[in-house]
């Protein structure tokens, strides 16, 4: 048997005559990789140009719509002569254009915002249909932004909608352009709405005005509703000061107060910074049990409406909260509502004490202004 360095001239042989052979395909595959490089390269900068142009195209649009609107708005020039120079196609882009104005002006200027844009509430209603969330949410929106309220049928329909974000948006915009008769319609979809911040759901009822008052009380009473839409109620009557809310705060509160370990908490809290705003002297006893609450935040707003509803006959029981209280927080709020009583005496004996608590009562007493010397 030959040793294996004795076939090394052999395959040297064999490797000679298949060199032109290899390297012409390594050749052909270089090019082939460098002209689709080239190709990729001119389809991209192709691209780039074709983007900046179109953005060229996009801005010098925008600034021809902006010319023209600021001539309707100051009335040199009928709404419906800018809608009608808009591209179908460009619809979309328009109404985006459009939007910030809608919500901005008011008065004269807002009634030819709506003419200019209603030629399009119609194409926007058929998108109410549509397959896809997103684009029905947005229609919602539109509506809701550049319609009046002849355009609150679409969107009470539009409050059953089989997507939350849909009925979300149909909820904000009906509130505004509907009126208290739409109170139940609205309360009825507030279950479709526990993903929203309350604020929010309470503000937009609010737009609904005094004239729903009747029925967000009615709904506070009602124990067969969810937290959610107790508290959304009561918050709502807090916005719109409805003084009538106290007595019915107050009976409800003097009700929970006999159990306060089954107390709805969130609804306990919600009443309480109701009391708070629109409640009267005569209602501080129910205060004064929600202060020893097994949940810290019910007894931080119990406290807290002792500052528009108590007298000085409360300055012991806030001082015991503000120096006994496992929470910091129902402490600070006991330490606010002394001072809005101007019972800060014992506020201040705290302060130059070496009590855990000294700290605190220091960061909410007044400050002394200095005398300015003449």
């Amino acid at each position: 048997m030959l040793p294996a360095w004795a076939s090394l001239p052999a395959q040297m042989d064999r490797l000679g005559a298949n060199a032109p052979e290899s390297l012409l395909a390594l050749i052909l595959a270089s090019a082939g990789l460098a002209i689709l490089a080239l190709i990729l390269a001119l389809i991209a900068v192709g691209k780039r140009l074709w983007w900046k142009s179109q953005a060229r195209h996009r801005a010098a649009r925008v600034e021809m719509w902006r010319a023209h609107l600021l001539e309707v708005l100051a009335g040199e020039r009928p709404p419906h002569s800018l809608a009608s120079q808009i591209d179908v196609a460009h619809r979309d882009a328009f109404l985006r254009f459009l939007l910030p104005y809608a919500t901005a002006v008011r008065g004269q200027a807002s009634e030819r915002i709506s003419a200019l844009s209603h030629p399009f509430i119609s194409g926007l209603r058929r998108e109410l249909g549509d397959r896809r969330p997103s684009v029905r949410a947005r229609a919602v929106q539109w509506i809701g932004v550049f319609g009046g309220p002849d355009q609150a049928g679409s969107l009470r329909r539009a409050l059953d909608d089989s997507s939350d974000r849909v009925a979300e948006v149909a909820f904000r915009h009906l509130a505004r352009l509907g009126g208290p008769g739409d109170t139940e319609r609205l309360l009825s979809c507030l279950g479709r709405l526990t993903h929203v911040d309350r604020r929010q759901v309470s503000s937009a009822l609010a737009k609904l005005g005094e004239g729903a008052a009747p029925r967000l009380r009615a709904a506070v009473a009602a124990s067969n509703h969810s937290q959610f839409v107790r508290v959304c109620c009561a918050e709502t009557l807090r916005w719109l000061g409805d003084a009538d809310a106290a007595p019915l705060a107050a009976r409800l509160l003097r009700e929970m107060s006999v159990d306060l370990e089954a107390a709805p908490a969130e609804v306990a809290a919600s009443l309480l910074r109701l009391l708070r705003a629109v409640g009267r002297k005569e209602h501080r006893s129910v205060a004064h049990r929600f202060c020893w609450s097994p949940v810290p935040f019910v007894r931080i707003h119990a406290a807290r409406a002792l500052g528009q509803l108590g007298t000085g006959a409360d300055e012991e029981l806030l001082n015991a909260l503000v120096s006994e209280d496992s929470s910091r927080w129902v402490a600070l709020g006991a330490a606010r509502s002394l001072v809005e009583l101007k019972q800060v005496a014992s506020l201040r004996a705290l302060k130059d004490s070496d009590h855990r608590r000294s700290r605190l009562a220091s960061d909410v007493l007044p400050t002394s202004q200095p005398t300015p010397q003449a």
